[in-house]
């Protein structure tokens, strides 16, 4: 898969940017960065540059024309990840906890529309949308809720163990994941093919060695 970024550093930003236009024989409006982190003692600067430039400029500007439409001031913040998957994240403080909604169902409604403008843009763009890293930080806690239940499953001896914590679709592909190099998955609780639900009506998952 063709790289979509390449981080660099160097002493200031300034500086990691100016070698990579000279190398490249390019201007500074012909790129797109991100800081990745700012020169600390001896920590250099670390900078992102984005290769996919119409990309990135498709997802800029639809992102501020949700803004704009919203009539609100906010924050824009784009990545893209190994696989060539986008994040875009919106800080608008007023409105972030409006715009998420009860567990996140807001959300998850802009996530669907914004995707759907981008698909008629660039059908190739893959994007998923944040706000205030709701989706980040979910998928987060998931992950360490993980962790925790896989260490309580080598202090007791078990191989299996109730994810007892409420979990959305998307968390259970990044919890898989993350089990799957520790050679465990998650699979829905079910007890004669039913699936059991909680009191709250959700789906109950365990913990299982992959396999078995």
């Amino acid at each position: 898969m063709k790289a979509r970024y390449i981080d660099l550093e160097g002493g200031t930003v300034e500086e990691v940017l100016t070698k990579f236009l000279e190398e490249n024989s390019l201007e500074l409006k012909d790129i797109r960065y991100k800081v990745l982190r700012f020169p600390v003692g001896e920590q250099k600067a670390k900078v992102r540059i984005f290769l996919d430039t119409e990309d990135f400029d498709i997802l800029d500007e639809i992102s501020r024309e949700f803004l704009h439409r919203l009539g609100v001031k906010g924050s824009v913040d784009i990545d893209v990840d190994e696989e060539g998957r986008y994040y875009v994240n919106f800080d608008i403080q007023e409105l972030d906890s409006t715009l998420i909604g009860n567990r996140g169902r807001t959300l998850k409604a802009l996530n669907y529309l914004l995707k759907s403008i981008v698909n008629k843009r660039k059908p190739t763009i893959k994007v998923n949308f944040d706000i205030a890293h709701y989706r980040r930080r979910r998928i987060g806690r998931a992950i360490n809720k993980a962790k925790a239940l896989l260490q309580i499953m080598k202090q007791q001896g078990k191989e299996e163990i109730v994810y007892d914590a409420p979990i959305m679709p998307e968390e259970v592909q990044h919890v898989k994941k993350f089990l799957k190099s520790y050679g465990y998955t998650l699979e829905r609780l079910r007890i004669r093919d039913k699936s059991i639900r909680s009191k709250t009506g959700e789906p109950v998952y365990i913990i299982k060695p992959i396999g078995k």
